[in-house]
């Protein structure tokens, strides 16, 4: 299998059940995802405190890190987090002896998203950076990461200054070692905001862009064409490249986390079988996460 080295958002979920008219209510579009202030999120944490379904570990790149270890890629995820219990809380969550931590502490709390979730299962984001905006070059491991077949990061990583350098110095690891770079967009959100830095990195000879069809066609011009490109179509199912699987009909639950695995699953199958078959893998195992509460099989 493997070796996957990712750096990203150590988050804590924080999962909340709304209808559409409280989702609407609220300062953010549905299906997308916004930063938020820590003013803010102490009032929705005192607003909603009696309507929190579940606290579980998150973050997208360690979400995919979480699906890859479980079909036995060896793993490791850097990160920032605060001195608090949600650090504990977000460790406990690679309960698997595939995956490696490598942290650095910051004097900000551990960072959380809130996770709406309305009757429909699509999930709407709201993330208190907090201590992941001290992600910095110092966090990696640079021997864990030079003897890696891939690095994982997206767009989360690369829209703050000290993410963004983290990703100069881990691109330049992975080059000069001739590691795979598997790069995703991440929230059709940031890109208007961070479209420098995110045209930047499709810059560097990726090898492997993760979307969805909205976040692909807004940058369709800045993609190179001998990039491959793993894209996900929701309920319909994922392509890559040419390559198209359907996904299962299903009552969803829950899509929060489903495109994580959907990376993690196909990374740790892509050079091991067919892609079409590393595909389908990826596909019903994301379909899996569709049918819990949380992000995570």
């Amino acid at each position: 299998m493997q070796k996957i080295y990712g750096f990203g958002n150590a988050l804590i979920d924080i999962e909340i059940s709304v209808s559409e008219e409280e989702l609407a209510s609220l300062p953010i579009n549905k299906g997308s995802m916004e930063h938020i202030s820590s003013d803010q999120k102490l009032v929705w944490l005192e607003q909603f405190q009696t309507r929190i379904q579940s606290k579980e570990p998150g973050g997208s790149i360690a979400n995919s890190l979480h699906s890859a270890a479980s079909q036995g890629s060896k793993c490791t995820f850097t990160c920032s987090l605060g001195d608090d219990l949600d650090k504990d809380l977000f460790l406990q969550g690679f309960n698997s002896n595939d995956i490696k931590t490598s942290f650095q502490y910051s004097s900000n709390p551990t960072g959380t998203c809130f996770i709406f979730v309305t009757p429909d299962g699509e999930r709407t984001m709201a993330s208190n950076l907090s201590a992941n905006e001290d992600l910095s070059p110092i966090c990696l491991d640079t021997e864990l990461l030079s003897k890696s077949d891939w690095l994982l990061f997206d767009a989360f990583s690369v829209c703050t200054s000290n993410g963004l350098q983290t990703a100069e110095e881990a691109l330049n690891i992975a080059k000069q070692n001739n590691i795979k770079i598997a790069f995703g967009l991440a929230d059709i959100n940031l890109i208007n905001s961070n479209l420098k830095e995110i045209r930047w990195v499709l810059d560097q000879s990726i090898d492997l862009l993760f979307s969805n069809n909205k976040e692909i066609n807004l940058l369709q011009r800045s993609i190179k064409t001998n990039v491959d490109i793993l894209c996900s179509n929701g309920a319909k199912g994922c392509r890559f490249n040419k390559i198209q699987v359907n996904a299962k009909e299903i009552s969803v639950v829950n899509t929060n986390g489903a495109g994580d695995a959907l990376v993690g699953v196909f990374l740790s199958h892509y050079h091991s079988m067919p892609h079409k078959e590393a595909l389908k893998k990826a596909v019903n195992y994301a379909t899996k996460v569709c049918l819990i509460g949380g992000p995570r099989v």
